[in-house]
């Protein structure tokens, strides 16, 4: 008829007006999907172009160590886990395995949700890896791994009220005492227990912003002055 398009001219003004064209499903994904039909979900990807899928809890570690050890995947590499603070969704957290296979050099991301005091089962024993992320995800965001050898804060002191990486911890943060560098920056002297919300003097600013820091500083030192610092030596001069 006079009225059909040619079959390149109708895909074009397709791509034209936006229209999606599906992708050639991910062979990572197919093997999974096959392996776990009803116990994995294929999400599309992730921000970084990456292939996502999502699991429970109750199926986390058969669906992370098939990965592992499956010919195909050899994912033998955790690269990074985190965690996503949904607030007010059901489950509330999400944690999220960044998983990378060195002899086959492919991608995969791996989300789990959990409630808040659910606790997600360590994969410590899959990857060394785990261990320290596993603690910072417990630091920040207070999800629980358990079976993990180690489960403490790896950077806040043992006695911080609360995880700050949650969307409703409060912006000013806890009222503690905390260790600072009030004395060891400026004097080279040991970690004082102070407020945390210390300022410093005007001449420790001086100090700072000239430069000065440590075993430079002495109590007989004097408050140096910028723009004599930035002078020439003239008695360097012939």
């Amino acid at each position: 008829m006079a009225d059909e398009k040619p079959q390149n001219e109708s895909n074009e003004s397709q791509a034209e007006v936006g229209e999606s064209v599906a992708p050639e499903p991910n062979p990572l994904v197919t093997a999974l999907l096959g392996q776990f039909p009803s116990d994995v979900q294929h999400e599309g990807e992730d921000t970084a172009g990456l292939p996502l899928v999502r699991t429970d809890v109750d199926n986390v570690i058969n669906v992370l160590t098939w990965l592992r050890d499956n010919e195909l995947t050899k994912f033998n590499y955790l690269a990074s886990l985190t965690v996503t603070d949904w607030t007010e969704r059901s489950p509330r957290f999400d944690v999220v395995y960044h998983l990378y296979s060195i002899a086959a050099n492919h991608f995969l991301t791996v989300k789990v949700g959990c409630e808040d005091g659910e606790g997600v089962p360590s994969v410590t024993d899959l990857w060394g890896t785990a261990n320290w992320h596993e603690r910072e995800a417990y630091d920040l965001y207070g999800v629980e791994f358990l079976g993990h050898p180690e489960l403490e804060r790896i950077f806040l002191p043992e006695d911080w009220e609360g995880f700050p990486l949650r969307k409703d911890y409060p912006l000013e943060g806890p009222n503690l005492e905390l260790l600072t560098r009030q004395q060891a920056a400026f004097r080279g002297g040991r970690f004082d227990r102070i407020r945390g919300d210390y300022e410093m003097t005007e001449q420790e600013r001086q100090l700072s912003s000239a430069g000065i820091v440590g075993s430079l500083w002495t109590p007989e030192t004097e408050t140096p002055d910028p723009e004599q610092s930035e002078k020439p030596d003239e008695t360097s001069e012939s």
